[in-house]
């Protein structure tokens, strides 16, 4: 049985609802000088506190609130704020691990995609970021450099101009210039160094990551990450990897499973295999990944197979 402390247990609450009030506050208003302070000095005081900043923030977004930081307006009464307040004290879960705090921060935003959607591409300080659907991050600059903050999904960066620096969890990633993608899977973290190289950082050492390969980092029961597996990418391969980016999927002799749980990510139509021996078939192709029905209708024809479509499931049949 485990057993947790009080102390810890007030503590995160505590944290929880102070990251609230700041994002209700800077919401609704710029935030007055010594407030931005106190905000800066709270956010480098214990870098959990940031954790807990960014959870709440992008849950703020999720819930499609509109930022009012370009709208000018009166300061609202204290009663919205405090009942939004308690309101995402109520749904952040526990503070994601996060980066410490630059001392002045000028610019900071939230990004999340949900299904149903194609990739997203922006550009940011010349660089090129592709946010996938079902992902989310915390970005942040100051007059050095970048800053995001992964908290899941996969995302497409290609550093051309402006340094940057991405964490995920407890792991620090930085670079000058490099195009890779960042998936995190639970508690494994996969890039997909394209071309480039990486600096990598740990409590205990420090390396730097060269392409092209796909490095396999683990957080799993550490308290820093773990490389556990590197191995080269090819052109071939790297061209496949970065199809997504653009919205599409290309198969290189895929599983059925593996074909389905990509499309799957895109849409609230879900698929389903029957049996693990057509779990297992494989097939090659290029698709939209917001063609689902067009991928299970050619998928059949393929594998011999059939499919059936109830409500929000796509079922394939031998």
């Amino acid at each position: 049985m485990l057993v947790y402390s009080t102390t810890s247990q007030t503590d995160g609450q505590r944290r929880k609802e102070d990251a609230a009030h700041w994002v209700a506050l800077t919401d609704a208003r710029a935030l007055l000088p010594d407030e931005q302070k106190q905000l800066d000095d709270w956010l480098q005081a214990d870098t959990r506190n940031l954790g807990a900043f960014v959870q709440a923030k992008s849950i703020y977004h999720a819930l499609d609130y509109r930022s009012g930081q370009h709208i000018t307006a009166p300061v609202p009464t204290p009663s919205p704020s405090l009942a939004r307040r308690h309101f995402l004290t109520a749904a952040c879960a526990a503070g994601v691990a996060a980066l410490v705090a630059p001392k002045a921060i000028t610019e900071h935003f939230s990004l999340r995609h949900r299904g149903r959607q194609a990739p997203q591409r922006y550009e940011w300080h010349g660089n090129q970021i592709t946010v996938d659907a079902r992902s989310g991050a915390y970005f942040s600059s100051t007059q050095h450099h970048d800053a995001i903050l992964i908290a899941d999904g996969r995302i497409g960066l290609q550093i051309q101009r402006h340094p940057l620096h991405v964490t995920v969890g407890t792991m620090w990633l930085g670079s000058k210039k490099a195009d890779f993608d960042i998936s995190v899977q639970g508690s494994d973290v996969i890039v997909a160094l394209y071309s480039g190289a990486l600096n990598w950082k740990s409590p205990d050492k420090s390396l730097k990551l060269t392409s092209p390969n796909i490095l396999l980092f683990s957080q799993e029961s550490k308290s820093f990450p773990v490389l556990v597996g590197k191995q080269t990418l090819p052109d071939d391969d790297a061209f496949a990897r970065k199809a997504w980016r653009n919205g599409q999927i290309i198969m290189n002799n895929y599983t059925l499973t593996e074909a389905v749980n990509e499309f799957n990510r895109y849409s609230d139509v879900q698929c389903q295999i029957a049996s693990p021996p057509l779990a297992q078939r494989r097939l090659s192709g290029s698709f939209s990944l917001l063609k689902l029905h067009d991928f299970a209708q050619a998928a059949a024809l393929l594998l011999n197979c059939k499919i059936r479509q109830e409500k929000n499931t796509i079922l394939f049949y031998s």
